[in-house]
């Protein structure tokens, strides 16, 4: 869930704790971790040369650095104790059979950004894989990462910035599950309004929510929830990506044909297909291994896929 540079549109981006009464147990159940998450593995380039630049040397960040950065958004925000990842939200019907209105998506994103700065929120904490690696942002990325729901609506909020930026800024996703397949709604909350975005958030975040891969194992602040959260993500249902009229679908570019890929990406696959629109975030997920899952793509593969990168086939 990272942000783009600045001058880029940026991808990405309350009611209280005593409405949960309102779930129903098997609900929360579902969200709960039945298992103890495994940390994942810190982010290790294969050296495929997929990249654009090598990866961003953060040798000089220490442990007590990350920690003093992440803590200047408030140490009442972070550091929760939890049974699950997923903060619960009370029951709100959908006042339209059709899907939620831009009424309803905004009042999830503000909700969820008022539980975090009132320190209702399970926020994971780290330096984030994608926007600290390739052509993107040449410095940290620090984020806090939480995620809410109820039936109506899976609810994530980034909270990020730069090592060098002053100020935290906020972004939102919010997923329509009242309507199939569900809908992605992108955002940056500002303190006067939520901006919904689409154009940038799609080159990464065309399939939803990204899982979280924490750029160096000990960057990041109770990686058990990490983890946690990333098999929520997992969970969720192939979906479609609202574009407002304002920032709209971008040229698609070359669609990608590569059989490891398209197990996964494609028309009636688990996810949409990709094009090279999605360059950047194909190039560090297989350079970092996470994709595919679980296999590595052969030499061969590597140079069918680096070919169409290039505007080849």
């Amino acid at each position: 869930m990272n942000r783009l540079k600045s001058q880029w549109k940026p991808i990405v981006v309350s009611l209280f704790l005593f409405c949960l009464l309102c779930f129903s147990g098997r609900q929360a159940d579902s969200w709960a971790t039945t298992s103890d998450p495994k940390a994942i593995a810190p982010a290790v380039s294969l050296g495929t040369g997929l990249l654009l630049e090598p990866p961003l040397d953060l040798s000089w960040v220490t442990k007590a650095t990350f920690e003093a950065w992440m803590e200047t958004v408030g140490q009442d925000k972070i550091r929760k104790e939890w049974t699950t990842p997923v903060v619960p939200l009370p029951e709100l019907p959908p006042s339209s059979p059709n899907g939620l209105t831009h009424v309803e998506v905004k009042g999830y994103m503000q909700r969820a950004k008022q539980m975090f700065e009132r320190g209702q929120a399970i926020p994971v904490s780290d330096v984030g894989l994608i926007s600290t690696q390739e052509d993107v942002i040449r410095q940290p990325m620090l984020n806090h990462i939480s995620a809410f729901a109820n039936s109506a609506a899976r609810v994530y909020l980034l909270v990020q910035k730069t090592a060098s930026d002053q100020d935290w800024s906020y972004f939102s996703i919010v997923q329509d599950m009242t309507v199939q397949p569900p809908l992605d709604y992108y955002a940056q909350l500002f303190d006067s309004e939520v901006r919904f975005e689409g154009t940038s958030c799609y080159a990464c975040h065309s399939s939803g929510p990204l899982a979280i891969h924490p750029a160096r194992e000990d960057l990041i602040i109770d990686p058990k929830l990490a983890s946690a959260l990333s098999q929520f993500i997992a969970t969720q249902p192939r979906s479609r990506f609202y574009f407002p009229p304002d920032s709209p679908k971008p040229d698609m570019g070359g669609r990608l044909t590569l059989d490891a890929c398209t197990g996964c990406h494609a028309e009636d696959g688990d996810r949409g297909p990709l094009y090279r629109v999605h360059s950047h975030p194909i190039r560090v997920l297989v350079d970092f291994g996470y994709m595919p899952p679980g296999e590595k793509l052969s030499v061969e593969q590597i140079d069918e896929l680096k070919a169409w990168l290039l505007g080849g086939r």
